[in-house]
């Protein structure tokens, strides 16, 4: 969910179950319902064929794997996997894998690393 003034947006997969009883609340702000492109546990299996990579690529390095609970997971149904390293490599051979299910970025690695 997301709050933007006197309205509230919410990410959700179509159920009519759910519209209805968001409806029965009386919140008394205009509600604006989006489809969100995957559900929770879509997301939530990427994150999790995602996280053994680490540390099991070469070229790069996954620095970073979000849980896909924020606001690009619901938006976009993606989950970031945030790299050090060859982007460009990293965004083809992840890409390839996980297609639009992710969104390669670079990152700076932790201290450290």
């Amino acid at each position: 969910m997301d709050t933007a003034g006197d309205r509230l947006i919410v990410y959700r997969k179509t159920d009519s179950r759910f519209d209805a009883a968001l409806a029965k609340l009386g919140l008394g702000v205009h509600v604006d319902l989006h489809d969100a492109p995957r559900s929770r546990k879509e997301i939530r299996a990427t994150h999790d064929r995602v996280v053994p990579l680490m540390g099991n690529t070469t070229g790069y390095r996954i620095v970073r794997v979000s849980s896909g609970g924020d606001e690009l997971g619901f938006t976009r149904g993606v989950v970031e996997v945030g790299v050090n390293g060859d982007l460009q490599q990293a965004k083809r051979e992840l890409g390839a894998k996980f297609s639009d299910r992710i969104q390669v970025v670079a990152v700076e690695p932790p201290a450290g690393w």
